[in-house]
C-alpha cells in the first residue's frame, strides 16, 4: 500500500480482543479493520487494501497460519504477524508469517513490532490527536 495512514487488518474470534486493539492501534496512527473469522478475513483482503494483518492463531474455521498462507495467494506483499499463546510452534506453522509475537509479550513490543514492518514499507503511522 501506498497510503500515508498504514491499514491493518486484526483478525480475532473474540470481539473484546478486537475492539480493544483496534481502539489501541487507531490510537497510535493506524486505520484499523477487523474480522471475526479466517472467510471474514479473505473476504477483505480479498476486496481492500492491507499493509499489515495481524491474525490470533486460533481461530473458529482455521488456524491463523493456514489463513497467513491463503493470504499470501492473494497479496504477496502483505505483512503478517500471528498472534500466539504457544510458545513454540513447528516451522512449517510460520512459514507464510514475518513476525510471530507471542501473546504475554508487552503491547508496546508488538506495536513496534508492526511500526518496524512498515516502516520497512516507507510507511510511518501518525500519531492521533
Amino acid at each position: 500500500m501506498t497510503n500515508s495512514t498504514p491499514i491493518a487488518l486484526y483478525v480475532d474470534h473474540d470481539i473484546d480482543q478486537r475492539i480493544l486493539v483496534a481502539a489501541i492501534l487507531e490510537a497510535r496512527g493506524f486505520s484499523v479493520r477487523t474480522a471475526k473469522s479466517a472467510l471474514n478475513a479473505m473476504e477483505r483482503v480479498s476486496t481492500e487494501g492491507f499493509d499489515v494483518v495481524i491474525i490470533y492463531y486460533k481461530l473458529p474455521d482455521m488456524t491463523g497460519s493456514q489463513l497467513a498462507e491463503e493470504i499470501r495467494a492473494v497479496e504477496p506483499s502483505v505483512r503478517i504477524i500471528l498472534l500466539s499463546g504457544r510458545p513454540r510452534l513447528p516451522a512449517g506453522e510460520l512459514a507464510y508469517v514475518d513476525v510471530r509475537i507471542v501473546n504475554r509479550s508487552l503491547l508496546d513490543t508488538a506495536i513496534k513490532i508492526i511500526g518496524d514492518l512498515l516502516q520497512s514499507l516507507n510507511l510511518t503511522p501518525e500519531p492521533a490527536t
